[in-house]
């Protein structure tokens, strides 16, 4: 597949400027540069699966199979009526990309472009179904608990995004274009889900085949002059998935279950965007107007596995979920410039989405242990209505102070059980001042007001109705917060060839009324950057950075159900039923060095150090009173990372046409987390059937690699 696709791909791109050239019957001149490269690797001996080294990129060195190389290019063609420009990298590697851009001056414009990118989650990942890659996996009953015995297979996807655009004017200002392309995702992906009703049941991890594609056409046309542009744009989009449906044994009901996947929908819109200027006060009218629908037809899926029986009707009622989702958005920007000293803008955005999917309600529920409440169950739907709108002030108190003030008003209605709408009110204050040759500085302060309309202040019959609890959570995305953030930046030269950076931000997050969620977060970040040489010469550049997290959340636990009070926040606590806090702190540190040396004429050297570490930490406090049956241990490795990146490049001119490009990379990456501590592939439950069985995703990314690597590129 990769060397037919080069072998199309290729004579493509540089038979296009031959054409061009023989359409306008004009002499071109042709210049860029043609290139191969070879890669080694040498992994270290713990690196147990690469899947992470190789995560987003392709380092294959196989030359069995032609990936152990790779090739370069860049053209670049320039004529009295014609123009091209051709670029590729990494061909003959699943992260390929090829561009060619072209057309005539003023006349007309194309593109044609490849983009090829690798996802890797794990190789050799393991598995005791049969049939992975197919829409059925199955295993014999019981499960075998041995993972020496299981399948193994990669859990990779590769996406390709192939299309072209051409746009035509014709020495006018009117203007039509179209867009196309195709984009397919192919390989493995996981899913995960309980065996039983619960995962007190049992989980399983099962690799489900992707097999993609989206088609996208589109449509523009308008009219640009100084005076202003109109465009109306329309645009089809088409998803169709191979596999709609996943079956595979579930070995706790003994059977074949099922598992729905992402299913075919249309998508289509349409918009006008249209500019006024030379208007009034040297203003600016900017409008924008679009409506979008997506739409799908889905059967429904008539019976479920449960303990009652081995395969219960679920009775919907009616066959198949008509999916129907829409979009409407309109917008609104008018810039001002009143005078030297004074400026404005004003803005408005409105954003709708109706979502008139039906209400698809299952009856034949009761008794298997899935219904809702003891009831029939019926799917919800979410719509909403956004207006958003402010405007900002610009002050020149002087050609080197600049003072800006700002409000922004959002309001949110939306039809959710909790939270039905929510207003924000957003105001800021950014002062800049370039008075000093040396030193530019910029600070803005901002506050953020947001109070909601909570829907379930009564909820409940009272204390021992699970629905009681309701009246005290509130989701932290919708709730009530008052919020300041604070930020300077800094960027100074105070002496010739020597450049200082600095920015710092505060943000925190206080929400009110909230009893149960998160009730406080807070983020703090400093930047610095040092720069200092010629970069002619030699030049270094430093940079450090740390990142400060925190969220403050309040939770209760209920073991003793039948308590006439368990889902009273406020109640007495007890050694099952109490309140209990967390606090999440996650610290970020980078630190950089980067080197630019030219030794001689012929030479340039490049050299790089990026140290990164991440920490995270999870503090537990239980409510005064109560003693949990297992204490609250605080978590000191959460999601924990180090990374060191060392990269040295030399690139050496051996004539004017020839050059090398010669490099060695070192890369160490250290992962510590408290889920993957003692990782197991079978998680033992109280029974067979209710036993975990895990794919090994994720659970090794330590990995050490040293990289050589040598390019030879022909300029022309």
């Amino acid at each position: 597949m990769k060397t037919k696709l080069i072998l199309i791909a290729v004579p493509m791109l540089f038979g296009a400027p031959a054409l061009l050239a023989a359409e306008g019957n004009e002499a071109m001149e042709v210049s860029g540069s043609i290139g191969l490269d070879v890669l080694y690797l040498n992994e270290g001996g713990e690196t147990v699966d690469a899947a992470k080294l190789n995560e987003y990129r392709d380092l294959s060195t196989d030359w069995s199979d032609f990936t152990g190389g790779g090739a370069h290019f860049e053209l670049k063609g320039r004529g009295s009526d014609h123009y091209f420009d051709a670029f590729g990298e990494n061909i003959n590697r699943d992260d390929q990309y090829l561009d060619l851009k072209g057309g005539s001056y003023t006349r007309y414009k194309y593109q044609l472009y490849q983009n090829k990118i690798i996802h890797n989650w794990a190789f050799d990942a393991l598995t005791p179904y049969n049939g992975v890659g197919t829409d059925t996996l199955t295993a014999p009953l019981p499960f075998n608990v041995d993972p020496a015995t299981w399948n193994p297979y990669d859990l990779s996807q590769q996406r390709e995004d192939i299309g072209g655009m051409f746009e035509l004017s014709n020495n006018s200002p009117w203007y039509v274009r179209v867009d196309a392309n195709q984009v397919t995702d192919e390989g493995l992906k996981l899913i995960a889900g309980s065996n039983g009703t619960s995962p007190g049941n049992g989980f399983i991890d099962k690799p489900f085949q992707i097999d993609t594609k989206t088609q996208n056409f589109a449509v523009e046309g308008g009219y640009a002059s100084t005076k202003g542009q109109l465009s109306v744009s329309a645009m089809y989009s088409k998803f169709s998935n191979e596999n709609d449906l996943l079956r595979w044994t579930n070995p706790y009901f003994n059977g074949l279950d099922t598992t729905t996947l992402a299913a075919d929908s249309d998508y289509y819109k349409i918009g006008v965007n249209g500019v006024l200027k030379q208007l009034p006060v040297d203003s600016t009218l900017a409008g924008r107007l679009t409506y979008s629908k997506t739409s799908n037809d889905i059967p429904i899926l008539t019976n479920i596995l449960s303990t009652a029986s081995a395969n219960p009707a679920t009775n919907p009622d009616q066959p198949t979920f008509d999916g129907d989702v829409a979009h409407t958005t309109a917008s609104l920007s008018l810039h001002s410039n009143f005078s030297k000293a004074l400026d404005s803008r004003v803005y408005w955005n409105y954003f709708k989405k109706d979502n008139d999917s039906p209400h698809i309600t299952f009856s034949g529920l009761t008794g298997t242990g899935l219904d809702c409440g003891g009831g029939v169950c019926t799917t919800e739907t979410l719509s909403y209505d956004k207006n958003n709108g402010g405007l900002d002030f610009g002050y020149r108190i002087n050609p080197d102070n600049r003072l800006i003030l700002g409000y922004d008003y959002l309001h949110l209605e939306r039809d959710r059980i909790d939270f039905d709408d929510t207003v924000d009110h957003k105001a800021s204050v950014e002062y800049r001042n370039t008075s000093l040759d040396a030193l530019s500085a910029r600070f803005k302060y901002q506050y953020l007001q947001r109070r909601s309309n909570f829907l379930e202040a009564n909820a409940g019959t009272g204390p021992a109705d699970p629905e009681y609890l309701n009246r005290y959570v509130a989701r932290f995305d919708a709730s009530n917060v008052d919020q300041n953030l604070v930020k300077l930046v800094l960027d100074a030269t105070p002496a010739k060839h020597l450049d200082l950076g600095l920015e710092a931000i505060y943000k925190k997050n206080d929400f009110r009324d909230t009893v149960l969620g998160r009730t406080a977060d807070e983020r703090e970040e400093l930047y610095l950057s040092v720069g200092y040489g010629d970069i002619r010469k030699l030049r270094v550049m430093v940079f450090a950075d740390a990142e400060f997290v925190q969220y403050d959340s309040y939770h209760r636990n209920i073991s003793t159900l039948a308590a006439v009070d368990a889902y009273d926040p406020y109640a007495p606590p007890t050694n099952t039923n109490y309140n209990w806090a967390a606090t999440n702190e996650d610290e970020s540190y980078s630190v950089g060095l980067g080197l630019d040396w030219v030794p001689a004429e012929r030479w340039k050297t490049n050299a790089s150090f990026i140290w990164q570490r991440t920490e995270g930490v999870v503090d537990f406090a239980v409510q005064p009173g109560a003693v949990p049956a297992v204490p609250a241990v605080p978590i000191n490795a959460s999601d924990n990372t180090e990374k060191w990146s060392l990269n040295l490049k030399g690139i050496y001119q051996l004539t004017k046409a020839w050059e090398l490009t010669g490099g060695y990379s070192y890369e160490k990456y250290r992962f510590d987390d408290i889920a993957y501590d003692g990782y197991r592939y079978v998680i033992p439950g109280s029974t067979v059937p209710a036993n975990s069985y895990l794919s090994g995703a994720s659970a090794f990314p330590d990995y050490t690699v040293h990289i050589v690597y040598l390019s030879g590129t022909f300029k022309f």
